[in-house]
């Protein structure tokens, strides 16, 4: 009898467990007692993880309600020829300055037109002495009879602006209204530099009201200048268009 007990013990602890042994482990309460416990303890654990992901779902939710409502949303542009922003619609002034650029005639001019702050902060390299520098000028409109202006020499403001009740912006060059569905920021005159100066330039949508820096006109500093533009027939097809006529822009948003 003791022979035959010590084999049966060999044998069983080498064989693995089949489907009829479980069958048979599950009728005992204490294999059974530990499964469920297995289980609860896995379903604690998921719990957990549930309750965490929520927990992060609801912290980012919350950032979001208060970017909303703090105006983390909408467009920022820039209000050429003005040193406001339009009333109304949403639109918040973010800062008023200058319009700048490269001299109008440099062959290696930047393309880019930029409103300078009024309240400038200099860096730490402001004193530093450069061997390549760049330049940065100021504006004029120059042309008396199409911005209004008493004097050639007048410099140009612009004004950054924040619009917290749209998303997308578009400025539509050969308009003075936005199509249906949109709103207007401004509308005004389609400008550009002069073809015949060697600098680069933008086309940019200047305000149809603009105004003068205070005491620009005095001198005649030139910098980035601003140019009216005309439709000139040929590959752009006339009509619509008609040749050597001012063409309007208008800034919409949506």
């Amino acid at each position: 009898m003791y022979y035959y007990v010590i084999a049966l013990s060999v044998v069983c602890f080498f064989c693995p467990t089949s489907a009829k042994d479980r069958r048979i482990l599950m009728s005992d309460p204490a294999y059974v007692a530990q499964e469920l416990n297995h289980l609860q303890s896995e379903l604690q654990q998921l719990q957990a993880k549930v309750s965490t992901q929520q927990q992060t779902i609801d912290s980012q939710q919350s950032t979001i309600t208060t970017l909303t409502s703090q105006g983390g949303q909408g467009v920022i542009y820039t209000r050429w020829g003005r040193k406001d922003c339009p009333e109304g619609n949403g639109n918040q002034l973010v800062y008023t300055g200058f319009a700048g650029g490269s001299w109008y005639s440099a062959s290696g001019a930047a393309a880019t037109t930029l409103c300078m702050p009024s309240d400038p902060i200099w860096g730490p390299h402001k004193n530093a002495t450069l061997t390549y520098p760049s330049y940065l000028y100021g504006a004029e409109y120059d042309d008396t009879t199409i911005f209004g202006m008493a004097d050639l020499n007048e410099d140009v403001p612009c004004a950054v602006c924040k619009n917290t009740a749209h998303s997308i912006i578009n400025m539509i060059p050969g308009r003075t209204t936005c199509y249906p569905g949109w709103t207007e920021a401004y509308e005004g005159l389609l400008t550009s530099g002069y073809p015949k100066n060697a600098g680069a330039s933008e086309f940019l949508c200047m305000d149809g009201h603009p105004q003068a820096v205070l005491g620009g006109g005095s001198r005649n500093d030139n910098g980035l200048l601003f140019y009216a533009v005309l439709a000139q027939c040929g590959s752009l097809p006339c009509p619509p268009y008609e040749d050597n006529k001012v063409l309007s822009c208008v800034v919409c948003m949506i």
